[in-house]
C-alpha cells in the first residue's frame, strides 16, 4: 500500500484517445480512472489489474486489461529510536505491515548506504558525525508485492558529552597513598589538606583525595601550614 501504479497503454494508433479503468481482483475501484493509481488499505491481499480503452472517431473501440499485480501488501514508514551520537546504537521500528513479512535493512548516512550496516539495530561510527541517519526498510512476502520504505532522518550526529573528572575520591581503606591525578590528602580530622611538597604529607593517612588545591577548599579543608 500507499505506492503508486502508473499504467503504461503500449502503442495505439495515433490519435486515440485514452482512458483507465482500475480493478481490485476484477472488481472496479470507484474513482479510480487515472493512468495512475495508489493502492489503499482497502485494496490489501488483493491484485490490481487497470483497463484501458481507446477511442478514435472512425475507429472502432477498443479495451486492453493489463495483467495482475501481485497482492498488495501492508506497510508503514520505519521509525528510529536511540540517541545520534557516535558509539550509540539506533534501533528501527518497522511498524505494521502483512503478516508474515521478512524484512531486510539498509542504514544510510545523509542518503549514502553504509556498508556492512543491514541489521534492525546500528552503532554509530565517528566517521558519520555530522551526518543525518536514516534507515530503508525492505519487506517480502511470496505472492505479495515487494516494498521498500524509508524512515525519516536523524538529527545531525553528533559527539557524545565529554565525562567530567570528579573533584576528589573518597578513601575508605587505610593507606597513606592518594589515587594517581588526586594528589593533595585531605585529613578529615584536621580538616587541613596537605601537598606532596609538605612536611606531613607521607606522613598523613587522607580521608579524601583532590585532583587539585582548589577542590580542597571548597570541600572546606584549609592549607597546611608547612
Amino acid at each position: 500500500m500507499g505506492t503508486k501504479l502508473t499504467a503504461k497503454p503500449g502503442t495505439w494508433t495515433s490519435g486515440t484517445s485514452l482512458s483507465y479503468r482500475w480493478s481490485a481482483e476484477g472488481r472496479a475501484i470507484s474513482g479510480a480512472t487515472r493512468s495512475s493509481f495508489t493502492p489503499t488499505t482497502a485494496q490489501q491481499g488483493k491484485r490490481i489489474t487497470v483497463q484501458v480503452t481507446g477511442k478514435r472517431s472512425g475507429y472502432t473501440t477498443a479495451s486492453k486489461t493489463s495483467a495482475a499485480t501481485l497482492k498488495v501488501a501492508r506497510s508503514s514508514t520505519p521509525k528510529i529510536s536511540g540517541s545520534a551520537t557516535t558509539g550509540k546504537a539506533l534501533s528501527a521500528s518497522v511498524g505494521t505491515w502483512t503478516s508474515s513479512t521478512s524484512f531486510s535493512y539498509q542504514w544510510r548516512a545523509n542518503g549514502t548506504a553504509i556498508k556492512g550496516a543491514t541489521s534492525r539495530t546500528y552503532k554509530i561510527s565517528s566517521a558519520h558525525q555530522g551526518k543525518r541517519i536514516s534507515v530503508q526498510v525492505t519487506g517480502k512476502r511470496s505472492g505479495h508485492t515487494t516494498l521498500t520504505r524509508t524512515s525519516a532522518s536523524t538529527a545531525a550526529v553528533k559527539s557524545p558529552a565529554p565525562v567530567k573528572k570528579p573533584t576528589s575520591v573518597k578513601i575508605t581503606s587505610s593507606t597513606f597513598h592518594c589515587p594517581k591525578g588526586y594528589p593533595v590528602k585531605g585529613n578529615a580530622n584536621s580538616g587541613i589538606y596537605h601537598v606532596p611538597s609538605g612536611a606531613y604529607y607521607k606522613a598523613t593517612k587522607p580521608e579524601e583525595c583532590f585532583a587539585t588545591t582548589a577542590g580542597a577548599r571548597n570541600a572546606g579543608y584549609r592549607a597546611s601550614k608547612r
